[in-house]
């Protein structure tokens, strides 16, 4: 486990609103196959959905790439991200999604992952690859890629995603496991 996964408590100050807030990927790389979940979402094109890439860093040509395929199927309803926020900022903008969606072929955005989970979120991702697996065998329900939905996430499930993601992510989790790689 490294730092940025250890589960913090967070004052979730995001209230109500009125529009699905969906956040793809986690950066600018074309490891996020952003393009595909664009043409997954398109058909909630007409939702009140807001989309969110962020894009701050990475590979700039391929962010300009999502930029233009963003806003010619959602029009103003995309919303990238392009410049680096703060922790607390950053933070502050997680709190607001509502679902979330990593189409990764590998291990990737695992910070991301585990810090929405841990606020109780919705997070799609592809079945196929190792966090699928581990989070599963810990009981946390994520979902699968091929079952878009927007619906909202059962109260049972978010209360429970956030207790495994405390559970298994604190601070003194990492420290045992450092303990067992230094003195074990």
């Amino acid at each position: 486990m490294y730092t940025s996964n250890i589960y913090r408590e967070h004052d979730i100050k995001a209230g109500p609103h009125n529009e699905i807030n969906i956040q793809i990927g986690n950066s600018a790389d074309p490891s996020n196959n952003h393009i595909e979940i664009l043409e997954a979402l398109s058909s909630f094109r007409n939702e009140n959905i807001e989309i969110y890439a962020p894009l701050s860093y990475g590979d700039k040509e391929h962010a300009q790439s999502v930029i233009r395929v963003g806003k010619e199927i959602f029009g103003e309803k995309f919303k990238p991200l392009t410049k680096l926020m703060p922790l607390d900022q950053y933070l502050e903008f997680l709190e607001k999604v509502d679902i979330a969606i990593f189409n990764h072929r590998r291990q990737q955005a695992m910070g991301n992952t585990i810090t929405l989970l841990g606020m109780g979120k919705k997070v799609y991702m592809r079945s196929d690859i190792t966090p699928w697996s581990m989070f599963k065998n810990m009981g946390v329900k994520v979902y699968e890629l091929s079952s878009l939905d927007l619906n909202p996430m059962d109260e049972a499930i978010f209360n429970l995603n956030r207790l495994v993601i405390r559970n298994n992510f604190s601070e003194n989790n990492l420290v045992d496991q450092l303990n067992k790689i230094f003195e074990g």
